[in-house]
């Protein structure tokens, strides 16, 4: 049984469409949060539509905060290994700051697996 999270922070890089299997997506997005004196970035995907609504409605610097599963990464960074820390969602609630008159970024479609590696493993 995956741990379960509750992050919040704000929407450190906008949110990105990616494909999936023909016909399916998910949406990823990085959140910062602050501890004290120490910022962390959170990976964040969803595959619920609702979540991915929600995402995709925010921009960079926007109030957010996120449930959903753990996953813990490791991986290598000139030679020494690093732990990763992100969310797969499964609830977001976002805080939208008012519109400045621009329109939204077009989204990338790369593929799911470039934000965390081994998520294709449970697709």
């Amino acid at each position: 049984m995956p741990a379960k999270v509750v992050v919040s922070g704000t929407l450190y890089r906008m949110a990105e469409r990616r494909a999936l299997a023909p016909g399916k997506s998910c949406v990823t997005a990085t959140l910062l949060a602050m501890d004290g004196e120490h910022a962390r970035l959170w990976p964040i995907v969803a595959f619920s539509e609702a979540v991915q609504s929600e995402l995709m409605r925010l921009a960079a610097g926007d109030a957010l905060a996120v449930q959903g599963s753990l996953r813990a990464e490791l991986y290598d960074k000139n030679g020494e290994t690093q732990l990763s820390f992100g969310v797969i969602a499964e609830h977001a609630v976002g805080m939208r700051q008012p519109d400045k008159g621009g329109q939204s970024e077009v989204r990338s479609t790369a593929p799911c697996a470039d934000v965390f590696p081994s998520l294709t493993s449970i697709q």
